[in-house]
């Protein structure tokens, strides 16, 4: 089972261990963060104003294993960003969908938001077909596109979720 707790700045040696590359730290992050991720950075993060930071920790390890963002918008919606399953170890294992499925839980229940969005890069088909099984559906809105300081150019589609 997954459990989320509010991340605190005690807890920025857990994300700065994971030891992201610069596309990892891209793909999670977007540009709330740049390569090399440092303290000062998360430290700065954690300020940014409508905005929920989360651990999701592994409740039978009792381990760190990811982190994920909720950001509080307008019309009733919950946006999540800056999801990562970042310890490399527990990648793979079927974590991804029950930590999103926390956090689809924590917007529609505790927080009471009818629709939640999220923002997944178009070549990330793992991260879409998790997210597909917890219900999200591609939203009708134009594809946004980011260059990367390598000059690759990545797209990111929007996908919803709505409570039933």
């Amino acid at each position: 089972m997954i459990k989320l707790e509010t991340f605190t700045t005690n807890d920025t040696p857990v994300m700065i261990n994971w030891n992201f590359s610069a596309d990892e730290l891209f793909q999670f992050g977007g540009d709330a963060f740049t390569h090399p991720l440092q303290e000062e950075q998360i430290v700065d993060f954690l300020k940014t104003e409508n905005s929920m930071f989360f651990k999701a920790i592994d409740t039978e390890s009792d381990v760190v294993i990811g982190v994920g963002e909720i950001v509080l918008m307008e019309d009733n919606i919950a946006k999540l960003a800056r999801i990562v399953i970042g310890d490399r170890n527990s990648r793979g294992k079927g974590y991804g969908q029950r930590m999103m499925t926390a956090f689809v839980q924590y917007a529609t229940e505790i927080l009471k938001r009818e629709k939640v969005i999220l923002n997944v890069f178009e070549w990330n088909i793992g991260a879409i077909k998790c997210y597909e099984k917890i219900g999200f559906t591609f939203a009708n809105v134009p594809p946004r596109s980011f260059e990367l300081p390598n000059g690759e150019v990545w797209y990111s589609k929007q996908m919803d979720y709505t409570k039933e």
